[in-house]
């Protein structure tokens, strides 16, 4: 046999570079180190995330509950500077919050619009970053917010008329819808309070109005014992908002020639009242009788709200219009045909009572006032004036039996609290 020959150099040098077995293991190697350092990069992306939206949160409820100390306790700056970070704290003590440093926090406080500033500079620290000289990512964050809870201001007509007994349950649904549970004053009062001022008034008419206490304030002096007042002394005051005074003032029954009753005194204006249980008292105290003055339970409830009326509610007086925190709503009820001018019912009245209606519906939301109007079981006329008496299609409610008149209070007492938050 033949002893195997060597190897020459060449041949061994080949070998060796087509052996390519140790080169799996460095490949290997390689990726296991670029796989770990992208994990722990997404890794450190992650907490930065989670800093971020930790951090927002708790800036959004700092900002939010210092705004509302600044317009609900009128808070001194450093009381609300205080508030906010006691909030702030309070929420930073989730884990994805504690990946940030927190390297500043700053208020500001503009009581011009009852807004809340805050500024937070923070930092969180990375992980695997460091590898490529990243030390830590700036997470800087900012809130603003404006606690504008609008006060509330209501002039309430309501339709206390002969016809609202015909049958008597029509005037049970009106006393239900507004005073029973879970009606407009329960959502608007409620027991547990509110952020803002809800004051309400009430305006119940029939072929006039009874003015009560307030007789002799809107009459020039008279002071008839049944409290009722008419039209204004110059009529074409009437569809204005001017002051109940000289030419403005009402009529009293005495200067108007045949002219029925109006409303019995249980039946009297109660000025605007932050009071759900004298509101109550008073609506569920309510009577029938008479004719449909409509245009006077109208002058009535925007006088209500009018500020141009401050005189004669005193304590109780109206806020200006457009002051930056107050809404004003008007709510006109009622079951029928406005028919009625100085006491006495007739088809000729009833032109000048809608007209009157009209006017005045024009004028109180150009003033900036809402306008709702609510029909329960009205003719078509008197739907389509309804109709255009609200501040638009949608304020106008066609309550055809005591649940959709209930149903109709509600929607406009839980428009009115949607509304009053301003942002």
């Amino acid at each position: 046999m033949f002893a195997s020959m060597p190897k020459s150099a060449k041949s061994i040098a080949s070998d060796f570079a087509a052996d390519a077995r140790g080169a799996i293991a460095i490949i290997f190697g390689l990726s296991i180190f670029v796989l770990m350092l992208v994990t722990g990069l997404a890794i450190d992306i992650g907490r930065v995330m989670h800093a971020e939206r930790s951090l927002a949160a708790a800036i959004d409820a700092a900002a939010l509950a210092a705004a509302k100390g600044l317009r609900v306790s009128n808070l001194s700056d450093a009381e609300v500077q205080a508030l906010a970070q006691r909030y702030f704290d309070a929420n930073m003590q989730g884990t994805g919050a504690s990946y940030a440093n927190v390297q500043s926090f700053s208020v500001s406080v503009n009581r011009a619009n009852n807004s809340v500033s805050i500024d937070v500079a923070s930092e969180v620290p990375m992980i695997f970053a460091n590898v490529g000289g990243i030390s830590s990512i700036a997470v800087p964050k900012a809130s603003v917010a404006i606690f504008d809870t609008k006060d509330i201001e209501i002039g309430l007509q309501l339709d206390v008329t002969g016809s609202m007994c015909m049958p008597c349950t029509k005037i049970d649904a009106l006393k239900d819808a507004v005073a029973g549970a879970d009606g407009l004053l329960d959502i608007l009062m409620p027991d547990s309070g509110t952020t803002n001022s809800v004051r309400i008034g009430l305006a119940p008419f029939a072929a006039g109005v009874n003015a009560g206490t307030y007789t002799a304030a809107v009459t020039g002096g008279r002071t008839p014992a049944d409290g009722c007042v008419y039209e204004r002394l110059n009529i074409a005051l009437q569809p204005t908002e001017a002051s109940p005074a000289g030419a403005g003032r009402f009529k009293v029954r005495s200067e108007v020639p045949g002219a029925t009753p109006c409303p019995r005194p249980e039946n009297r204006v109660v000025a605007m009242t932050d009071s759900k249980s004298d509101l109550r008292s008073a609506v569920n105290g309510l009577s029938t009788d008479g004719a449909t003055a409509g245009h006077l339970g109208a002058a009535w409830a925007w006088g209500l709200v009018s500020p141009e009326w401050s005189s004669i509610w005193g304590g109780t007086a109206p806020a200006p219009y457009n002051d930056g925190r107050t809404e004003k709503y008007v709510i006109l009820m009622t079951d029928g045909d406005y028919n009625t001018v100085g006491g006495v019912m007739s088809n000729a009245n009833q032109a000048v009572s809608n007209q009157h209606a009209a006017n005045t519906c024009t004028a109180i939301k150009n003033n900036g006032v809402v306008v709702f109007t609510i029909g329960f079981q009205v003719s078509n006329a008197a739907k389509n004036r309804l109709r255009t008496c609200a501040s638009g299609n949608n304020r106008f409610y066609d309550a055809s039996n005591a649940q959709t008149l209930r149903d109709a209070f509600r929607a406009i007492a839980d428009e009115i609290n949607s509304l009053r938050l301003s942002s």
